[in-house]
C-alpha cells in the first residue's frame, strides 16, 4: 500500500459509510486504484451489515467486565481467582459480626 492509498483511506472509509462519493482530492487516484476500490466494497458491505443490525439488541454477559479486566495486566489488572479475595472477605465479615454479637450479648454478672 502506497502513501496516497494511506491518505486516502480516511476519505474511502467516510465515502463507504456515508454512500457519498470520495472526496475530489482522492477521487483519480481510488478511480484507478484497485486495493482503494476493494477497500471501498468491503467497508460499504461492513456499513450496510452493521445498519442491518442497528436493531439488533445482545446483552453482554454477566462477568464480561471482570473476564476483560482480568485479561489485562499491570495497573488495570484485577485477580486473576475471585476465590482468595471472596475467602477474606468472608472471613471478615464472619469476625466483625462475632464482635457486634460478643459486644451486645447481655450482662449477666449481676
Amino acid at each position: 500500500m502506497n502513501l496516497v492509498c494511506e491518505m486516502a483511506a480516511p476519505f474511502v472509509a467516510n465515502s463507504a459509510v456515508d454512500g457519498t462519493p470520495v472526496a475530489s482530492m482522492f477521487r483519480t487516484h481510488t478511480g484507478s486504484c484497485l486495493k482503494c476500490q476493494a477497500r471501498h466494497v468491503a467497508m460499504t458491505r461492513t456499513a450496510r451489515e452493521l445498519t442491518a443490525m442497528h436493531s439488533t439488541r445482545v446483552s453482554a454477559p454477566p462477568d464480561l467486565e471482570w473476564r476483560v479486566m482480568s485479561s489485562l495486566e499491570g495497573d488495570l489488572a484485577v485477580a486473576r481467582s475471585w476465590k482468595a479475595p471472596l475467602a477474606l472477605t468472608a472471613a471478615l465479615i464472619s469476625a466483625a459480626a462475632a464482635l457486634v454479637i460478643w459486644r451486645l450479648r447481655p450482662d449477666t454478672a449481676n
